[in-house]
């Protein structure tokens, strides 16, 4: 999955703002990652949830999320 893929994707998450959707990103079935978009005083931010760890990023810039997402998902392996 390329970089703009990622971002086209967090942009779709942030559309629909009154709904609660998670993304789950996994590798041989095993997930990874969990994103979601929170709209806070009309300002998005990315969450990021490591199910293995329960380790929790937040990212305010679309860009910067996707990047945190790209290098995770190219490794295949939890954070």
């Amino acid at each position: 999955m390329t970089n703009e893929h990622v971002k086209n994707l967090l942009s779709e998450l942030c559309y629909f703002d009154e709904v609660d959707i998670t993304h789950t990103f996994s590798v041989d079935g095993i997930r990874i990652l969990q994103v979601k978009c929170l709209n806070i005083d009309s300002q998005q931010i990315f969450e990021l949830t490591y199910p293995d760890s329960d380790k929790v990023d937040f990212h305010s810039d679309i860009a910067e999320a996707a990047k945190a997402i790209t290098n995770i998902i190219s490794k295949g392996i939890p954070a």
